[in-house]
């Protein structure tokens, strides 16, 4: 048995056991030291303040470490099926002269699972933003794939460029995931959501363990979610699930999330 396999039968156990100390103290232990390809999940906590103080002190936090950076790595050769939502929208959006920002797209990953399935437009632009450890390697693949339409950032400079914004399973690890879109002089004109945390319960924060280090996790009330970008003067335009991705909290089974969302906005 792997050790995701382990990690969400003791999860689920874990849920219908939360008075028995014993087991709770097993799993946080199981969860300060785990490694490996693993996604964990342990508690909930008003913010990312209180999350992220609660992480043992076996790992990092968050991304930007060398052990991290390019744990997604892999990814970048083989589409997931939570991909083709996605993918169907942006063949219809990109044209020569786009320019896609990548917000968290991590070392390029959509760039180089998408292109297998279809042709960018020579003119196109995939700007990545991401934490600098991931950024630079990113960077590094790049240069070494001759991917020239490829490049990284991190900051939110190349946004007001963009008429693409792109944010697949990252939104939830940020702590202001749509600053960077409140904060734009001039918004993209599209903005794919994918991959992302939304429950019917209030939003609240679990801790994440990746493996090689520990990040605070949103999850969002899907209403509170979708205003964070009507409010922007967006209007959804189409949204989905992802079958197969989401989340188990151990003693916390009001708040798991069986399927992902993904959502297409358009600013009016």
């Amino acid at each position: 048995m792997n050790i995701r396999a382990v990690a969400r039968r003791l999860g689920r156990r874990l849920d219908g056991m939360v008075s028995l100390p014993v087991l709770s103290g097993l799993y946080d232990r199981y969860f300060a030291s785990a490694s490996g390809d693993i996604r964990l999940f342990r508690g909930i906590y008003s913010d990312f303040v209180t999350a992220r103080a609660s992480a043992p002190a076996t790992k990092p936090i968050g991304y930007d470490n060398e052990a991290s950076a390019l744990r997604l790595e892999p990814e970048r050769h083989q589409a997931s099926p939570t991909d083709y939502p996605v993918m169907f929208w942006l063949q219809k959006l990109i044209h020569d002269d786009s320019v896609v920002f990548d917000y968290g797209g991590n070392v390029g990953i959509s760039f180089f699972n998408f292109r297998r399935y279809f042709a960018y437009p020579p003119g196109m632009r995939w700007l990545v933003c991401d934490v600098p450890a991931v950024a630079a390697a990113g960077a590094a693949i790049a240069r070494d794939e001759g991917a020239t339409q490829l490049s990284f950032t991190t900051d939110f400079e190349g946004l007001e460029q963009a008429d693409i914004f792109l944010a697949s399973g990252v939104l939830q690890y940020v702590e202001d995931p749509v600053r960077s879109l409140r904060e734009a002089v001039k918004r993209p004109r599209h903005v794919l959501i994918n991959r992302t945390s939304v429950v019917d319960s209030e939003t609240v924060v679990t801790l994440q363990s990746i493996g090689t280090s520990f990040c605070p996790y949103y999850l969002f009330n899907r209403k509170e979610f979708l205003s964070k970008f009507t409010d922007l003067g967006y209007r959804l335009a189409d949204e989905w699930k992802n079958p197969g991705l989401g989340c188990r909290i151990p003693a916390h089974s009001k708040y798991n999330v069986d399927q992902y969302s993904g959502f297409y906005f358009v600013l009016e």
